[in-house]
């Protein structure tokens, strides 16, 4: 109980000329990394865009199973490895435990959805001008 009642408060503004106060100056952390990283609204794994691409995704199958596009080889390839992942019985960690057994499967949904968006940008820009 001393030991509490002998701790010595210290005045708040005592420090403040030590902290970088001004939102116009760069503090020093921001020096080191680009500007994709210190950008807030920079996010690779957003949810907005990975559904933006998981439709951008069907919609490029269903054109292609039309004969209107060309499916790249490097997209269906990704695309039957990562289905066959998703639905093999083995997998990194087993979907028997009941959170930990999805994170693998939307692990390499995202991982193929990123190794394919060149391929879904050309395609949007395809899909734009036609």
């Amino acid at each position: 109980m001393d030991k509490v009642n002998n701790v010595r408060t210290k005045q708040i503004d005592a420090n403040l000329e030590h902290f970088n106060i001004s939102p116009n100056k760069a503090s020093d952390t921001s020096l080191g990394f680009p500007e994709e990283v210190r950008d807030y609204r920079y996010r690779s794994a957003d949810f907005r865009k990975i559904w933006d691409y998981l439709g951008l995704l069907f919609s490029m199958l269903l054109d292609s199973f039309k004969g209107k596009y060309p499916l790249p080889k490097k997209t269906a390839l990704v695309l039957i490895l990562a289905f066959l992942y998703l639905i093999s019985p083995v997998d990194i960690a087993p979907d028997i435990f009941p959170l930990i057994g999805l994170v693998d499967d939307v692990a390499v949904l995202a991982f193929a959805l990123n190794f394919i968006k060149d391929d879904l940008e050309n395609y949007r820009a395809w899909k734009m001008s036609n």
